[in-house]
């Protein structure tokens, strides 16, 4: 819930609460003539008549002054509500926004390589008991170093987060997009044959040849990067646990490096 809903929940706590008030102010004068006739014994209309002539003062002064107190009241009454539920919705924000950090990278402003290894874990863990195809990758950006040393780090930290965007893009929303460390990001792809991690991977490569990062500093200029990905695809999946399955995109990638780099390896 963001602030202006918030802001718009409170105002209505107050106007409902208010309302209420005046409600029941208006209902006392009618109460109090009730609760006379009861415990006088008179129920007639004559005698609420004679009841009413004969205190016009007070039901006039209830009738005016008794939603005022009420209103006022239950405007203070709402106020205690909205304090309450304002400091509720506060406290969920701030928990939501230390989950959302602690998943987090904050380079690349994906999942972070312990929330990454997590979900390897209960997604091969779905994909065993349902006997589903299940592939990952692992990419690397090709001689990122030099990027570094030629520029500077702020300029490797933007390149990191625009590749981040752009494998945002170029995934499945189901995919688990994560860093896995310095350069390099792994995709988790459930429920992907080879075929389908194959479409993922070339779209990606393609997507990544064709982008032009801008750096501002030391030179106003565009340049291109390139990615190397290491790919494997488990069809279906048995037996196999988040260490093998690292191990086997790890070893996809290293040797799609070791093939000139700027390529797809498909274990």
């Amino acid at each position: 819930m963001d602030q202006d809903q918030v802001s718009e929940s409170i105002k209505s706590f107050k106007v409902i609460c208010a309302i209420i008030g005046i409600c029941l102010g208006f209902g006392a004068p009618l109460g109090a003539l009730f609760l006379g006739a009861v415990f006088s014994g008179q129920t007639s209309l004559s005698w609420m008549n004679r009841e009413i002539s004969a205190h016009s003062f007070y039901y006039v002064y209830m009738t005016l002054a008794t939603p005022l107190v009420f209103s006022a009241f239950g405007f203070y009454v709402g106020y205690f509500i909205d304090h309450i539920f304002l400091q509720k919705v506060s406290l969920e924000n701030i928990n939501s926004q230390l989950k959302q950090q602690s998943i987090t990278d904050d380079a690349s402003g994906l999942y972070n390589h312990r929330y990454v290894i997590l979900e390897i874990d209960k997604e091969l863990e779905r994909a065993v008991r349902y006997q589903r195809s299940f592939s990952g990758m692992m990419i690397d950006i090709d001689d990122f170093k030099q990027f570094n040393d030629k520029y500077g780090h702020l300029v490797g930290d933007k390149i990191l987060k625009e590749v981040a965007t752009v494998l945002t893009e170029s995934v499945r929303r189901i995919d688990i997009l994560g860093r896995y460390g310095g350069d390099e990001f792994i995709i988790i792809l459930p429920e992907a044959n080879k075929q389908a991690a194959m479409t993922i991977a070339e779209r990606i490569h393609k997507n990544i040849n064709q982008y032009l990062f801008k750096v501002e500093v030391p030179h106003n200029l565009m340049m291109s990067i390139t990615v190397s990905i290491g790919l494997a695809s488990f069809e279906p999946v048995k037996e196999v646990d988040k260490t093998y399955f690292i191990e086997r995109i790890d070893q996809a990638l290293l040797k799609a490096k070791a093939l000139g780099k700027n390529r797809i390896y498909s274990d």
